[in-house]
C-alpha cells in the first residue's frame, strides 16, 4: 500500500473527479462502468478442474476430508477458531478435482470462491481497470499545503498564475536574489528558511540519518545544489493533464516503491516546469492529490 502525489491540472475545480476516474481501480466496485474490461478465468479455472488435483486427510474411519475441515479446527476456550492442525499420524492422499467436486460449477464456488457467473457476460469472471493508478484519495491529504503561492500562503489547490515556481523568470513586482533564485521579495523569508531546510536534510543523508544509503542519495540526486534544488521546485509523481492523459516518473508499487531508475526519477522531476507548468494556461488550476494504491 503507497500514497503519492498526483498533480491534476484541470480548467475547473469541479472536473477533479472526472480527470481521475479513468484511473480508478475497481476494488471498491463503484468504479464508472465505461473504464472497466471483463476478465474471464473460466478457461484457466476449467484446466485446474480437469487436470489437478488437491490434498485431502483419510480418517481413521477411512472417509476422506479436506484438511480444513472442522475436525481440525485449533479454538480457543471461548470458541473462536484460530486455526487448523491434522494430526501428523493420518494419511494425506491427492484427489482429483473432479473426483472432489461434482462439477464444474462446485468446484468454482468451493475452490474458486466465485458466488456465481457473471450476469452480464455469464462466464467466472472480474471487472477491472487496465488502467487503474489509484483507489482512493483526497485533495491535498499527507501534501496539504504543499502550493507555495505568491502570496506567501500554502494551499491544496489553486490558479498557475498565482503559484511560486523556482523555475519561473517573468516574476512581476520587486525580487530579490535568495541563494542564486530569483524571488518575489515578499517570500524572501520564507525561502531563505526552505534553503536552510533542505540544506540540513542533505546533511544529514549524508551522515546517515535516513532510510537511504548515501551511496543512493548520490545516485538519485548528483549532487548537494541538485538536491536543494529539487527540494525548492514543485513537482509531483504523477500529473493528469487536462487533456485526461496521465503522466508519472513510473508505476506506482507497494511501500512507496515506484518502478522508475534514479535517472528517471531526476529527469521527470528536472523538466517538470518545462513539461507541465510553462505551457499550461495559467487560469487553469493546479490540484494536488495524495492518491492510495
Amino acid at each position: 500500500m503507497s500514497h503519492f502525489t498526483v498533480a491534476v491540472i484541470t480548467e475547473s475545480l469541479d472536473k477533479v473527479e472526472d480527470l481521475l476516474a479513468p484511473y480508478q481501480e475497481n476494488n471498491m466496485g463503484d468504479c464508472p462502468k465505461e473504464y472497466l474490461e471483463f476478465y474471464d478465468v473460466e478457461e484457466e479455472y476449467r484446466k485446474i478442474y480437469e487436470n489437478e488435483s488437491s490434498v485431502r486427510i483419510q480418517l481413521e474411519d477411512g472417509r476422506i476430508v479436506s484438511p480444513y475441515d472442522k475436525v481440525f479446527r485449533k479454538v480457543t476456550p471461548s470458541g473462536s477458531v484460530i486455526g487448523y492442525e491434522v494430526p501428523d499420524h493420518l494419511k494425506r492422499v491427492q484427489i482429483r478435482h473432479t473426483e472432489v467436486y461434482p462439477s464444474f460449477d462446485d468446484f468454482m464456488v468451493e475452490y474458486g470462491g466465485y458466488t456465481s457467473r457473471d450476469e452480464e457476460t455469464g462466464k467466472y469472471g472480474y471487472w477491472e481497470n487496465p488502467n487503474a493508478k489509484w483507489d482512493w484519495y483526497s485533495i491535498g491529504g499527507r501534501w496539504s499545503g504543499s502550493l507555495l503561492l505568491k502570496s506567501g500562503e500554502r494551499a491544496d489547490a489553486a490558479q498557475i498564475k498565482d503559484i511560486f515556481f523556482i523555475e519561473q523568470t517573468d516574476h512581476e513586482g520587486l525580487t530579490v536574489e535568495v541563494e542564486g533564485y530569483q524571488v518575489p521579495a515578499s517570500l524572501a523569508p520564507k525561502f531563505e528558511i526552505m534553503v536552510a531546510e533542505a540544506t540540513k536534510a542533505w546533511e544529514e543523508m549524508l551522515a546517515g540519518k535516513s532510510l537511504y544509503r548515501p551511496e543512493y542519495i548520490f545516485e538519485r540526486y548528483g549532487d548537494k545544489q541538485s538536491y536543494i534544488r529539487e527540494m525548492l521546485s514543485f513537482s509531483t509523481y504523477a500529473v493528469i493533464t487536462p487533456d485526461g492523459e496521465w503522466h508519472a516518473k513510473g508505476d506506482m508499487g507497494w511501500f512507496g516503491m515506484g518502478s522508475e531508475t534514479p535517472e528517471e526519477a531526476r529527469n521527470f522531476n528536472k523538466s517538470y516546469y518545462e513539461t507541465f507548468i510553462k505551457s499550461s494556461n495559467p487560469n487553469h488550476y493546479l490540484v494536488v492529490v495524495d492518491c492510495h494504491i
